[in-house]
């Protein structure tokens, strides 16, 4: 069975009939629900209420008496009494407005029974569509919006994006929006800096010319319209504050700067240098940092930017010399924090700094000098001889010396020719001699001026003039005009000629074989200079007996068991033994031969 539905003007040409659909000739089967297409009714209708819709017949009231009803959401169930049926005729009727905002569909069930509650049909689907009408306008997320847009953006930098909304039915002409912006306030250096996507809200760059130091903020009147733009509308407010970039540099007040400081004087203020800068105060772009690129080859100055951020602070980082350089000539250039965004000239400034003289101590031509002396060196005797020089040489100062620190009182100084002499008898074993040395601290200073002073460091090196015997307990001072003291100094006191024996024997059978020979002093070096250049030349003399240059050593200090080594003298001893010189090599072995006497010394003479 093919069931249909038609719709037949009734009492009011408006409203719609359906009717019970009939059964085909031939078999019959068991009729199933109903089926009816959907009643579309336009939301915001104003009536009068109640309006009549449609109507619901059967084909069985032309038979028995009919009664019509309808359940569901809206008719008995929330919102109750929305929808009504005549239960005599089938009218259906609504009774207020509707909003699809509020609810979209209505779903609802006709029933068709006889007198006695029997049913005659089984119940029948309705389902009612709110049409949507443009009644709601767009709606901004914000009443109000607040962005930054950078002054050095570029045309279709994005700034913001705006968002409206519309609660009719979505898809159609009723909620799709476009966006436009109404005003612009300041309207320069154009009417037309920023656009705006008409589609999703976006606010972009359009115009150039930028410049927060002349436009710090514009007002943007931003409008959503419904039905392709010329629907509803809604309204909200873009406030941009324009911000900072770096496209103004800083600038020096002046072009020439001058300062003056001491010489010597380290981490002193020279000059302070002010600049401006039109970028936004207390920010990267406005900050101000100094470099000097000219002028100071040495790195004598410094330069540092004040806690204002608008000053730069030259320093000395190292004393000036007034007598090298008098003035000192400095290119600086200041920059900002950051880079800029735009190509700008950079500020520059000249700086002039004036050395001032300052009375500066005399300098020692050596700061530490050390020289070597006998403890029983005469009183009266020169130690040493101070030099000093006057770095001012524009002032013609007199150079003086003093001793400050002179722990024994041993010596003095003359202070106009800074001559050291001994003052009183020093003494080596005296606690205040360390390994030999002792320490005495020399002042140079011009016309009195004791707060400024060089300081020289005299190192004294004082070694033994007495030799202690190993065979009993006198003591005698060596003679001063023997040398051969300076050969034998070592660090300790020995027993006079016994111990010294094997030193110089020792010395002089390596000098022998060829080996190396290490001095201590110049005096030492010296007179075995003297035996090599003789034993040289004696060797190289054929016809001369081999050289004896142990004859240097041929006088013998006091405190000394031997005689004297001189051949004029040996002979008369007889107690020494030179035999050990054999084992030196031929030319000892003639030596020995010489001094050690035996059997053959009366024809050898």
């Amino acid at each position: 069975i093919n069931y249909f539905v038609y719709f037949q003007a009734a009492e009011h040409p408006d409203v719609a009939v359906l009717y019970f659909p009939k059964a085909s000739n031939g078999l019959r089967r068991r009729k199933r629900a109903w089926v009816i297409p959907p009643i579309n009714i336009p939301e915001n209708n104003n009536g009068p209420f109640p309006f009549k819709i449609v109507q619901i017949r059967s084909d069985e009231d032309k038979m028995k008496k009919i009664h019509y009803s309808i359940t569901g959401p809206g008719a008995n169930k929330d919102p109750v009494g929305l929808f009504t049926m005549d239960e005599d005729t089938g009218y259906l009727y609504v009774h207020q407005r509707l909003d699809r905002e509020k609810q979209a569909h209505y779903k609802l069930f006709a029933h068709a029974d006889s007198a006695g509650s029997s049913k005659v049909e089984d119940p029948m689907e309705i389902i009612i569509n709110v049409i949507d009408m443009n009644d709601n306008k767009p709606i901004f997320e914000q009443t109000s919006y607040v962005a930054e847009v950078s002054e050095s953006s570029e045309k279709g930098t994005t700034v913001i994006q705006v968002k409206a909304t519309d609660a009719d039915e979505p898809g159609n002409d009723n909620s799709i929006i476009k966006y436009t912006i109404l005003s612009q306030e300041p309207k320069l250096p154009s009417d037309s800096m920023f656009a705006i996507n008409s589609f999703n809200g976006a606010i972009m760059v359009e115009g150039v010319g930028l410049d927060r130091e002349k436009y710090p903020e514009y007002t943007l009147e931003i409008q959503a319209a419904d039905l392709d733009g010329n629907g509803l509308t809604g309204r909200t407010t873009v406030v941009l504050n324009v911000t900072d970039s770096n496209d103004n540099p800083p600038l020096f007040t002046a072009s020439t700067y001058q300062g003056s400081v001491d010489e010597n004087a380290v981490g002193v203020q020279v000059v302070k240098m002010s600049v401006t800068d039109e970028d936004e105060p207390n920010t990267p772009a406005w900050n101000a940092k100094f470099k000097i690129i000219r002028g100071d080859p040495d790195k004598l100055f410094s330069i540092e930017t004040g806690t204002n951020k608008q000053e730069g602070i030259i320093k000395t980082a190292q004393g000036l010399d007034f007598e090298k350089i008098r003035k000192h000539t400095l290119t600086v250039i200041v920059e900002n924090d950051i880079l800029f965004t735009i190509p700008l000239v950079t500020s520059t400034a000249t700086v002039v700094v004036t050395v001032k003289d300052v009375n500066e101590p005399p300098i020692f031509k050596e700061k530490e000098m050390t020289v070597q002396k006998r403890e029983d060196f005469p009183v009266d005797s020169v130690i040493m001889a101070c030099e000093a020089e006057d770095p001012d040489f524009a002032r013609e100062n007199t150079v003086k010396f003093k001793i400050i620190d002179d722990p024994e009182n041993w010596l003095q100084v003359d202070e106009d020719s800074g001559l050291v002499k001994v003052k009183s008898l020093m003494d080596r074993e005296s606690p205040n001699v360390k390994e030999n040395k002792y320490t005495v601290l020399l002042s140079a200073y011009d016309d009195g001026r004791w707060k400024e002073r060089n300081c020289l460091i005299a190192v004294l090196g004082l070694y033994a003039y007495k030799r202690r015997q190993k065979k009993g307990e006198i003591e005698e001072p060596f003679e001063e005009d023997i040398i051969r003291d300076s050969l034998y100094h070592y660090a300790e006191e020995g027993g006079g000629e016994d111990d010294q024996q094997d030193f110089v024997c020792e010395s002089c059978r390596q000098a022998s074989v060829g080996k190396s020979i290490f001095f201590f002093r110049n005096d030492f070096k010296m007179y075995f200079f003297s035996i090599f250049q003789n034993l040289k030349a004696a060797d190289e003399d054929p016809t001369a007996s081999p050289y004896d240059s142990l004859l240097v050593f041929d006088l013998e200090g006091g405190g000394s068991d031997a005689g004297n080594l001189s051949s004029l003298n040996s002979g008369n001893s007889g107690d020494q033994d030179y035999n050990c010189l054999t084992e030196w090599g031929p030319r000892f072995k003639k030596l020995a031969d010489m001094y050690g006497g035996g059997e053959d010394d009366d024809d050898m003479l």
